[in-house]
C-alpha cells in the first residue's frame, strides 16, 4: 500500500519537528549556565578563578549568602553604604568583613575593575540571597578570569561562607558589534557596570 502524498509530508514534518526538539534538549542538557562558583574565602586573600563560556551572552557575577541573613545585613557586610543615608545608619554597627574588589580579564587582558559595593540588585531563591557584583558580555572560545581581593578577616562571622557564582542571565543574549576587539568589551563592561 502506497502512502499519500499528504500522509509523506505529515511524516517528514513529525519527523523534523522530533529531530529539532530533541536537539534543544540534549543542548539544554549540556550548556552550563553557571560557570564559576567558589566559596568566598573568609579571610584576607586575593582568589581567582578562570572560567570559559559555552555560548555568547551577558554573564552575571554575584554573591550567594544564607537567605536567613537580611539583604540589609549581607549589603552592608559587603560594603554595599554610603557615608551619608538610611544605609549608612544600618550599617552602623556592622563591619564590612566581605567586601571585596574584583578585576576582570578575558584572554589576560584586563577588561573591567570595581568592588562588592557596587553592588546591583538582588533576589531570593528558596535557600539563597543572590546579590549581583556585575554583569558582562562573554564570548565563547575565550578564556575569562576572575581576581577577586579580600581585605578583611571574616573568620569571626557566625554563618555560612558565601559563594561567588558566574552565571547566564537566561533569555538576554548578546552579540558584540565589533568581534575580537578588546576595546569594545572593555567598553561594553564599562557600559554594564554604570548601568547596574
Amino acid at each position: 500500500m502506497k502512502l499519500p502524498r499528504a500522509a509523506k509530508i505529515g511524516l517528514v514534518v513529525t519527523a523534523v519537528g522530533v529531530l529539532i526538539f530533541l536537539g534543544v534538549a540534549i543542548w539544554m542538557k549540556t550548556a552550563r549556565t553557571t560557570v564559576a562558583d567558589f566559596p568566598v574565602p573568609m579571610h584576607p586573600g586575593t582568589i581567582s578563578q578562570d572560567f570559559t563560556v559555552d555560548y555568547d551572552a551577558i554573564y552575571t557575577m554575584s554573591v550567594q549568602v544564607d537567605r536567613n541573613i537580611p539583604a540589609t545585613t549581607a549589603s552592608c557586610l559587603l560594603g554595599g553604604h554610603k557615608p551619608e543615608g538610611d544605609m549608612a545608619m544600618a550599617c552602623k554597627n556592622t563591619p564590612t568583613l566581605l567586601k571585596f574588589s574584583w578585576e576582570l580579564f578575558r584572554d589576560g587582558q584586563a577588561g573591567g575593575t570595581g568592588t562588592s559595593a557596587e553592588m546591583g540588585n538582588s533576589s531570593f531563591t528558596d535557600k539563597t540571597l543572590d546579590i549581583t557584583i556585575v554583569s558582562f558580555p562573554a564570548r565563547k572560545n575565550h578564556k575569562y578570569t576572575a581576581e577577586l581581593k579580600f581585605d578583611q578577616d571574616a573568620s569571626t562571622l557566625k554563618l555560612l561562607p558565601p559563594r561567588v557564582r558566574g552565571f547566564h542571565l537566561c533569555g538576554r543574549r548578546f552579540r558584540l558589534r565589533r568581534i575580537g576587539a578588546l576595546s569594545s568589551w572593555r567598553d561594553d563592561v564599562s557600559r554594564l557596570i554604570s548601568q547596574s
